[in-house]
């Protein structure tokens, strides 16, 4: 390897910071009040009410030597408002304020609102619109007024809308559906009719009559991947004509529709035909459920929280410690301008947007969480400086994501980074119809993560992805396991990582990929990039390893001056002048030597090719393709360790991946291997 980025040491685990001995300790309890001293005998009631005591010692006293600790004694804290932090809530490096369980606690705050009073559904006018054989089975529950106003709307959401909070109901911890057609799988559009005009949406055809029984309905969407499978967006239904067997949208999607693209249709009392499926009339108060299982013995929760659970702005010196946040509508925490500010040991789940969102971060740091149940990513992370390459110092670590971008199924990655200077190490990222992780911007390493079963369902993506912009620099891929890409049936393209649209100078290196490759993309794939080093990876069981797209010569230099990429590489940034033209002297030659890239000391195992449409122009060296076992340590159970006795250590200058410290560990910190 050669390069400052290459040559930068594997420094082992995060060594997280051992919570100093506090000047003063608060306790707060389910049974306390807020106008409590703050005392283990007089606990305080709620989060707020903590933060509230917590500024009026710093403020009569000044902050403790120490920091001031925050232990929540077990048990269910209702949040129904979001709770806001700043400077005046700040602590110091040596005396942090820390938030967090009491030892052994579990602690849960809840941002829904659980049901309980159902019965059945007698409104003969309601009943006309369920389908007859689920009639009897329906379940009705009357919201208040306050309940009614605290949960949010539906609303039009995907590509091209701002995000909006989404309601939804959970059944004993798992999302219901709502009602929908079809129950599974897509319908597929016909000719479409406009695509402006009268309506602020569009027209299209459906086949077949079924919709035709939609005539009137209230608050009913169709969610579709309208123009591209790697864009998906919902809209309101503002009519359907069943002389026609057309459907028009409220919305416009932010692609031109095309025919023959997926959709489906929810929220209709029309479709609430099948066990865990229900339906939300926000306008009457009422949500309609057929339960899956006995409802006497079920928990039922509907998410309300409209904002975050903890906004926290400009502050520093904050961490959170195995506290679990469930059942809001939005996101969990956000972060602006925040530095020295640590969520560790944290537990996210049954939200209905990001889980963690930090903007214009500074050594901030995610480790040990646990997310899951996301209707959209799990941590949006940016800091630094792009235009200085100074580094926002950020890490994410040791961190569990699964089933994500539930509502959102594109663009909500489990990880999102942007800026300078993030690490994203030692996570396990699994289940997801999108990509896992989307890098923005410069300096960012990403090493030792397990990615798989993820772009189930969208298409002409990659496990991890980058895409467009030149002047990301710096970036780096290292001894990652990439598998099990797609949904397995070769009809869409995906790869386990994506350069895409001009993406140069990454680094990927050590890292396996086993299974990783569908339709014509590789496991890896180069989307009219350069310069970009593929070396000493191993590839098992793709159809491609490594795939391209080139671009040549016109189409490079038409794509360096077209207004986009001048105002990126020019003016966001100057790739001409320094820190740019020293730190990344290859940018002098941008224009230069399109697609060629540096593929080094590759071996593909019991693949089908190991380079399609490289055009003879790739500088490769020391790349062995074989059919076998080479000598792995355990194949079948997906351990790719390679033995000391292989012999492609002999043949090739092939390094040993270590395969063994991939994924999360055992961390007294990690959520995922709590008691």
């Amino acid at each position: 390897m050669g390069g400052e980025a290459l040559n930068r040491a594997i420094d082992g685990h995060t060594r997280v910071p051992k919570d100093p001995k506090p000047g003063r300790t608060l306790y707060v309890s389910p049974s306390g009040s807020d106008t409590n001293s703050g005392t283990r005998a007089k606990p305080l009631r709620s989060f707020a009410g903590a933060v509230a005591a917590v500024r009026r010692i710093k403020a009569h006293g000044g902050l403790p030597a120490g920091g001031i600790r925050v232990l929540f004694l077990a048990g269910t804290y209702p949040v129904a408002a979001t709770i806001t932090l700043t400077s005046e809530d700040s602590g110091s490096p040596s005396s942090p304020i820390v938030y967090a369980a009491s030892p052994g606690s579990h602690v849960r705050f809840n941002g829904g609102i659980t049901l309980r009073d159902f019965r059945a559904v007698s409104d003969a006018s309601v009943l006309a619109k369920i389908p007859a054989s689920a009639q009897s089975s329906v379940v009705e529950a009357q919201l208040s007024p306050e309940e009614t106003a605290a949960i949010p709307p539906l609303a039009p959401h995907g590509v091209g809308f701002t995000a909006a909070p989404v309601p939804r109901l959970y059944w004993n911890g798992r999302a219901l559906t709502l009602a929908r057609w079809p129950n599974t799988g897509w319908a597929l559009t016909g000719p479409i009719v406009e695509s402006a005009g009268k309506s602020p949406g569009f027209t299209f055809h459906y086949q077949g009559d079924h919709p035709n029984g939609w005539v009137g309905a209230q608050d009913a969407w169709v969610h579709g991947y309208w123009g591209w499978l790697w864009a998906d967006s919902a809209m309101g239904i503002s009519a359907v004509d069943p002389r026609d067997h057309t459907i028009t949208t409220a919305q416009l999607p932010a692609y031109p529709p095309r025919e023959g693209m997926p959709w489906f249709a929810y929220n209709l009392l029309q479709e609430l035909d099948t066990p865990g499926e229900w339906c939300l009339d926000r306008a009457a108060g009422r949500i309609y459920v057929i339960p899956p299982s006995p409802l006497h013995s079920a928990t039922v929760e509907l998410s309300a929280l409209q904002g975050p659970f903890l906004k926290l702005q400009g502050a520093t010196d904050i961490r959170f410690e195995h506290l679990l946040f469930e059942t809001g509508a939005s996101t969990g925490v956000e972060g602006d301008r925040c530095t020295r500010v640590a969520v560790e040991g944290c537990t996210f789940r049954k939200l209905g947007d990001t889980a963690i969102v930090m903007t214009q971060a500074q050594d901030c740091l995610v480790f040990g969480c646990v997310m899951h149940e996301l209707a959209r990513g799990g941590i949006s992370m940016s800091g630094g400086d792009r235009k200085t390459l100074a580094s926002g110092n950020n890490t994410i670590e040791d961190c569990l994501i699964h089933d994500f971008s539930q509502w959102d199924r594109t663009y909500t990655p489990a990880v999102l980074a942007q800026g300078v200077g993030t690490r994203i190490r030692y996570n396990r990222i699994f289940n997801s119809p999108g990509h896992a992780l989307r890098i923005e911007g410069n300096d960012h390493i990403i090493e030792f993560n397990e990615v798989h079963h993820v772009i189930t369902e969208t298409d002409d993506q990659g496990g991890l992805d980058m895409w467009f912009n030149p002047s990301y620099r710096g970036v780096v891929i290292r001894y990652n396991f990439f598998h099990h890409m797609g949904d397995g049936t070769d009809r869409l393209m995906h790869a386990g990582v994506r350069l895409d649209d001009a993406i140069s100078g990454v680094v990927i290196y050590g890292n396996v990929f086993w299974k990783a490759s569908e339709g014509i993309f590789g496991a890896v794939q180069i989307h009219g990039g350069k310069e970009n080093i593929v070396e000493n990876n191993l590839f098992v069981d793709c159809k491609y390893a490594i795939s391209f797209s080139p671009w040549g010569a016109d189409r490079w230099r038409q794509f360096l001056q077209s207004p986009e990429v001048v105002r990126a590489t020019q003016e966001d940034v100057d790739i001409r002048k320094p820190p740019y033209s020293t730190r990344y002297p290859a940018l002098a030659h941008l224009a230069d030597h399109p697609d060629v890239n540096s593929i080094w000391r590759n071996v593909a195992v019991n693949c089908g090719a190991f380079m399609i449409r490289d055009g003879g122009r790739e500088d490769t060296m020391d790349n062995l393709t074989l059919t076998g076992d080479p000598g792995f340590v355990a194949p079948d159970r997906g351990d790719f360790r390679l033995k000391p006795t292989s012999w492609i250590f002999r043949r090739t200058g092939f390094r040993p991946i270590p395969v063994e410290q991939i994924g999360i560990y055992r961390h007294p910190m990690c959520a995922a291997f709590a008691k």
